[in-house]
């Protein structure tokens, strides 16, 4: 019995190893009270939610799902809905679990596999299935070796020397190839992987767009599984080299767009602390309309973000609105704050990274 986890390194992928745990010593410097993280947390967390669920098949816009986390009622089929929430349940159970600093365990991998299905037409309530599965032309191993391999795998995820992205990347297979749930194998796989990488100190994955680049990708991502995995559970005749040299090449690539992300955020501050202080107004008005910036704001999550009372921000936030800083749209309950004249009118950088981040192109020229 064993996993999926065989593979030849080349040189060009121990170079993008290199160049990931370079971001990683980036990452862990980077205060988690960070302005940068605070403006683009809301944004990132919603699209990340939009992009995996999206992967399976989930119809929700990008600004319905948005709704959905702000607590705006939308109209869409209840299960899909519940597919979103769900979906950001489980993240907020795996970025608790990193912040109070986690072992791996099988009951941790069931309470997410768990989150992930509740209350959908397959709730799993965590438990291992019993029958037999296929998906496409695949065929996951005898329900009855289940158990024994995920405890493999967790004995192994916890233990295992192998650098930040292999591991994230070989535990997202080993999970779809396991395939130890009846549904929300997927979903729960990139959340675990993004919970490997905060195991790692990457303190928000989600901001990296891999979850937006896979959707993108779709075909790719699904072609990339199924040349690794063959078509039945046979890791030793299906070694992943192919497989971490296509999750290391475009997880460098989403490394290096918040690379540039990063570098013109300090540009953006500056733009808009200059801007904020010749109108007279508080320059901590900064990480919201940066966020406004990007994509439309709801109060309760930016409130969360900010730590302050939905009640106070609503008060800044119509008082930016006063302004033409920001513009509201849609009803009282289900309001959102875009970019007002003043706010468009500003040479910000960040909206055209952030916008190719989340479309999944590989080129900003494409």
């Amino acid at each position: 019995m064993t996993l999926h986890g065989t593979y030849l390194p080349s040189q060009l992928m121990q170079v993008r190893l290199a160049r990931w745990a370079e971001e990683a010593a980036i990452d862990l410097a980077t205060p988690v009270t960070s302005w940068q993280l605070t403006a683009l947390r809301t944004q990132a967390r919603s699209a990340s939610v939009s992009a995996s669920t999206a992967i399976e098949g989930n119809s929700l816009t990008g600004e319905q799902v948005a709704d959905v986390l702000g607590g705006t009622m939308v109209d869409a089929e209840r299960l899909e809905i519940r597919e979103v929430v769900n979906y950001n349940e489980a993240m907020v159970i795996a970025v608790r679990a990193a912040d109070r600093g986690f072992a791996w365990t099988e009951d941790l991998i069931a309470h997410i596999g768990a989150t992930v299905t509740r209350g959908l037409a397959v709730d799993t309530l965590g438990r291992y299935r019993t029958e037999g599965v296929s998906v496409g032309t695949y065929e996951g191993p005898h329900a009855l070796i289940v158990p024994a391999l995920m405890r493999e795998l967790v004995d192994w995820i916890q233990d295992t020397d192998e650098p930040p992205l292999v591991r994230s990347a070989l535990l997202h297979l080993n999970v779809v190839a396991i395939h130890p749930f009846l549904d929300g194998n997927g979903r729960t796989a990139r959340i675990l992987a993004s919970l490997e990488l905060m195991r790692a100190g990457i303190r928000a994955p989600e901001l990296f767009g891999i979850e937006s680049y896979l959707r993108a990708n779709r075909d790719e991502y699904i072609g990339q599984l199924r040349v690794t995995l063959g078509s039945t559970y046979d890791p030793d005749n299906h070694p992943v080299t192919a497989w971490l040299e296509y999750y290391t090449r475009f997880a460098l690539e989403r490394v290096a767009a918040r690379q540039q992300l990063r570098a013109a955020m300090p540009h953006d501050f500056g733009l808009l602390a200059a801007a904020l202080d010749g109108a007279g107004e508080p320059i901590d008005w900064i990480p919201v309309l940066l966020a406004a910036s990007l994509a439309p704001i709801r109060t309760t999550q930016m409130a969360g973000l900010l730590r302050i009372s939905p009640v106070t921000l609503r008060a800044q936030m119509q008082r930016m609105a006063g302004s033409r800083w920001l513009v509201a749209a849609g009803s009282t309950r289900g309001r959102r704050y875009e970019p007002g004249a003043r706010l468009a009118g500003l040479a910000l950088r960040t909206p055209a990274i952030w916008s190719w981040m989340q479309s999944g192109r590989r080129d900003p020229a494409d």
